[in-house]
């Protein structure tokens, strides 16, 4: 009989293909080119008002908060910039768009009735989670998942996962003492270090990151465990499964 893999397990187990599964979309040529459709500033700027645009029409202080590790100047002018004849939920929504679109084209090969599941059991996982993980998840997990997509729809969903252990990860900086900047600085090249910080709006000349390793792997543990709950909305028998389907998923698209 094949063990039933713990939730720890299935959390540590599906963190880095979710996470690289949602960076193809989001750094497509096709959702640049949209960026650019819709007026939006190159770079940075559909990532900043395409992820956050679900919590409003509100001030960018709020959307400071909400992002954590961009300096807040760089968050206030990418915000400030966004097109004003669409409300801000709207760019979250092309946002989507991009990423189903993405998944109709990267996913073909995957089978539809293994894509229904995956999307379904991530589905259990964002409902089992409590909102305050993280506010851009909770706007994410709002927005409407479509019935007759299965490949854009779990484009979609997964994204959502990676938006809740995106907040759970903010939490567990703060909980540990590291500064956004310390953040981007322990995190591992190529999405870490000082051209990363620099990348998101940060200056140097930048402190020497080693003493702060130690913080920094505490602080992945506990982002883990913050996700934990939502996980346990899987029953025993379907946690292998959803590992496989997020597997399959992530090696679908290369």
């Amino acid at each position: 009989m094949t063990a039933v893999p713990s939730v720890a397990d299935v959390v540590a187990r599906t963190a880095g293909p979710v996470l690289e599964f949602s960076r193809g979309w989001m750094l497509s040529t096709e959702t640049a080119a949209r960026a650019e459709e819709l007026g939006l500033p190159p770079g940075r700027g559909f990532w900043l008002v395409g992820r956050c645009g679900v919590l409003g029409d509100v001030d960018a202080d709020v959307i400071a908060a909400a992002i954590g590790v961009m300096h807040p100047a760089m968050v206030c002018a990418l915000w400030e910039a966004r097109p004003r004849d669409l409300p801000a939920v709207a760019l979250s929504e092309a946002y989507a768009e991009c990423a189903m679109a993405w998944g109709r084209a990267s996913l073909a090969s995957m089978d539809d009735d293994r894509l229904g599941r995956l999307v379904e059991l991530c589905g259990v996982v964002a409902a089992s989670a409590r909102p305050a993980t993280g506010a851009i998840f909770a706007g994410w997990r709002n927005l409407p998942v479509p019935g007759d997509d299965p490949a854009g729809a779990a484009a979609l969903v997964v994204n959502v996962l990676r938006e809740l252990r995106g907040g759970a990860h903010l939490i567990a900086l703060q909980a540990v003492g590291l500064r956004p900047i310390d953040a981007l600085l322990t995190a591992e090249p190529p999405r870490g270090g000082p051209e990363w910080a620099e990348g998101l709006g940060w200056s140097g000349p930048f402190d020497d990151p080693a003493p702060l390793m130690e913080a920094r792997a505490r602080a992945e543990e506990l982002t883990s465990r913050l996700c934990e709950h939502a996980y346990e909305g899987l029953r025993p028998e379907d946690r292998a499964e959803f590992v496989d389907l997020v597997a399959e998923a992530r090696s679908t698209i290369g």
